[in-house]
């Protein structure tokens, strides 16, 4: 290699300020992006050391908008994979820069990755003239980059990417090196730019979970099959649908609680050698899982008479015929769906641990004295930092509640040991509104799962007390209500005077707050916290209403009791 005298030049002058210093960031830098080029690299691997710890020397000496304007003239010049990743490292603007208008090959991409920020990162997987080679390893750190933004204004000269940096989408590699050197400025502004990627991203990702559902829609079994059964009624033979699932199944006992078999329709005409019509017939488990409905004839053996078995049909039932299952209303906040909503409390939950964790220590002083400011100041943020994790739990469970999951199989529960204790608990912990719910006598038992049945309750008297006036006493009553078949458990509580008249569109809109807001009032709104009751409800098949005067949580009971019916 031959001796170069102007690098030896550069490296030998002595610290410079001012002007001086802009002139020398301006040679080290050019000198990087001539002789270093990911192609071609006629420069040791000392000089480029030395440039670029001369560089790093000169950085504090020099604007954020003097660097800017280097790497913007720089443009297309950019080939330097040691200068790519000195510009990637430094403030998030000048990183958006490098990242934007960077020339390298797949190779030095991918081997730069694990030392790129993820703001760098970020930039870069919004350029479309990658190689394959590049986006497989983009895609090795996730779907996204985690890049924290801020509310506080900034003046215009502090944006990240001003006018002149804003640059077209690059062109694919194959034309890359007939492509004139000069850059052409957008005319579209940041703001347009980020709402097209957010649309494009949107697009995306519905025809994604579009094209999921179908092969899920594929999977499941036939809606119908025929069959045959012998003389003790057990299927022996099918025409279409898996055999394992069906073989062996009987007719001639009714199903218990959990298994698999028919209802006292079937059962009753096996026992009498009779056919049946749409008779009902349950199975657990399996792709064939879920309610049918058989129509059967019996055979007999045309010798001696002896009765043989059925034959016949089974099909699902038609809509009609069963009762509408209630469901979940889908979570969605500020078009997030329910799987990205608890992605984003998983990641807001661990930066928020252990900022809860590091105020505890300054107001414990657990390593060493504090001040008494500090240690007030520490207070309040581990009580704000409580208040916002009890916010991402109700987030993660309306999310879990939408998929429908996080529930277990309903038992029988005690209603009335159940409001009596969530209310204990509520006066325990000190919270200054009265609770008086009276209980009706002999309440029956009620058939939901036990973790969510508590959940209502606490979630109820929880956002209707944090919105009572102070000092206001939250009053109530629990009765049972015959409502066909085993009737209903309803836990009426009165609106606190805060929520008088308001309509229940109102009431239920997430984004409605009245005028001064509630200083106690659910973090995530009243209206967020009244849907995730019902959608609570709705899961254990109950209900939560609205009436004028009052909220009425309504689950079903296992049995009808007398003497614990109530009025309203």
């Amino acid at each position: 290699m031959r001796f170069n005298d102007l690098m030896q030049t550069v490296l030998a002058a002595e610290g410079r300020s001012g002007l001086g210093a802009v002139t020398l960031w301006r040679q080290c830098v050019d000198l990087l992006a001539q002789n270093d080029r990911h192609d071609r690299s006629i420069m040791s691997d000392v000089e480029r050391a030395a440039l670029l710890e001369r560089l790093n020397g000169l950085l504090p000496k020099l604007s954020e908008t003097q660097r800017i304007a280097t790497v913007v003239e720089l443009g297309g010049r950019l080939r330097s994979p040691a200068l790519v990743e000195f510009f990637a490292n430094d403030r998030p603007a000048i990183a958006a820069a490098a990242m934007s208008r960077a020339r390298l090959s797949d190779g030095a991409w991918v081997e730069m990755l694990p030392r790129l920020t993820p703001t760098a990162r970020g930039v870069l997987r919004s350029r479309r003239d990658l190689g394959t080679a590049t986006l497989q390893g983009l895609e090795a750190f996730g779907a996204t980059d985690l890049v924290l933004t801020s509310d506080v204004a900034v003046e215009q000269e502090d944006m990240l990417l001003t006018e002149a940096m804003i640059v077209h989408a690059d062109p694919p590699a194959d034309v890359l090196q007939s492509a004139p050197a000069e850059e052409v400025a957008e005319d579209r502004s940041q703001i347009r730019n980020l709402v097209d990627r957010i649309a494009r991203f949107t697009s995306t990702r519905r025809t994604g979970e579009a094209d999921e559902a179908q092969p899920r829609a594929g999977v499941a079994g036939p809606r119908a099959f025929a069959f045959e059964t012998d003389a003790a009624g057990t299927i022996v033979w099918i025409d279409q649908g898996p055999r394992a699932a069906l073989i062996g199944l009987a007719l001639n006992e009714t199903a218990l609680e959990g298994g698999s078999g028919p209802d006292g329709h079937v059962a009753g005409a096996f026992m009498r050698r009779s056919g049946f019509q749409s008779g009902r017939y349950t199975i657990v488990g399996g792709t064939m899982a879920g309610e049918w409905r058989m129509s059967a004839t019996p055979f007999f053996d045309p010798r001696s008479g002896r009765f043989q078995g059925y034959r016949g049909q089974a099909r699902r039932p038609y809509l009609h015929e069963v009762a509408a299952e209630p469901r979940a209303e889908p979570v969605s906040i500020a078009g997030l769906s329910a799987d990205s909503i608890r992605q984003l409390v998983h990641e807001l939950r661990t930066p928020l641990n252990a900022i809860l964790g590091f105020a505890e220590i300054i107001e414990q002083e657990l390593f060493g004295p504090a001040g008494h400011e500090y240690r007030d100041m520490a207070g309040k943020i581990a009580v704000d930092a409580r208040h916002l994790l009890t916010a991402f739990d109700d987030l993660d469970l309306a999310a879990r509640v939408s998929r429908g999951e996080g529930s277990e199989a309903p038992r029988a529960v005690d209603p009335a040991l159940l409001v009596t204790q969530v209310s204990a608990r509520f006066r325990e912990q000190g919270d200054s509104a009265q609770i008086d719910i009276a209980m009706a006598r002999g309440l029956p038992m009620v058939r939901i799962d036990p973790v969510q049945g508590e959940r209502m309750v606490q979630h109820l008297l929880r956002t209707l007390i944090s919105v009572a006036p102070a000092g206001e006493a939250l009053t109530g009553a629990c009765w049972y209500q015959p409502d066909g078949g085993d009737g209903r458990v309803v836990l009426a509580v009165d609106r606190p005077s805060s929520l008088a008249g308001m309509e229940e569109d109102r009431l239920l809109d997430p984004g409605y707050m009245p005028d001064g807001n509630w200083a106690d009032g659910p973090l995530l709104g009243l209206g967020f916290s009244l849907r995730l009751i019902r959608s609570l409800a709705a899961g254990c098949g109950g209900a939560l209403e609205i009436e004028p005067g009052r909220f009425l949580l309504a689950v079903p009971a296992i049995a009808e009791t007398g003497d614990a019916v109530g009025s309203a």
